[in-house]
């Protein structure tokens, strides 16, 4: 199963198979196009019907989409070699409240602002 890590806590990657591994968590199979050719489940349960799959990727996907400001970010901050230098010059500078390491990191978080809505549910 696919996740990503947000603060500690980890959230699902949307799929096929992760909504399976959540809906069904101790099951085993082998899937077709949308047939199960193989089904394994030490609790006994049966398969899950293809609107539970949909809703739990529905959910996967909302879940995802909340998280997209956290994804863009990772790609814009700076290196951290970059940002380690830029925030010693600010502090031998004396300039921690609107220094280079402040002004590039508030840049970022302002272009990818955290959404206002609370945290889905994990």
């Amino acid at each position: 199963m696919a996740v990503r890590k947000h603060n500690g806590k980890e959230y699902p990657v949307p799929g096929i198979d992760t909504a399976i591994k959540i809906i069904r968590p101790t099951a085993k199979w082998s899937i077709t196009g949308d047939e199960f050719d193989g089904w394994e489940d030490e609790a006994g349960t049966d398969p899950p019907t293809w609107d539970e799959i949909n809703a739990e990727m529905a959910r996967e996907v909302e879940i995802y989409n909340y998280y997209l400001y956290e994804r863009n970010r990772e790609k814009e901050f700076p290196d951290l070699k970059d940002q380690l230098d830029m925030l010693y010059h600010d502090i031998k500078s004396g300039n921690l409240n609107n220094g280079k390491w402040i002004t590039a990191i508030d840049a970022v978080k302002e272009k990818f602002p955290k959404p206002s809505e609370p945290e889905p549910d994990l």
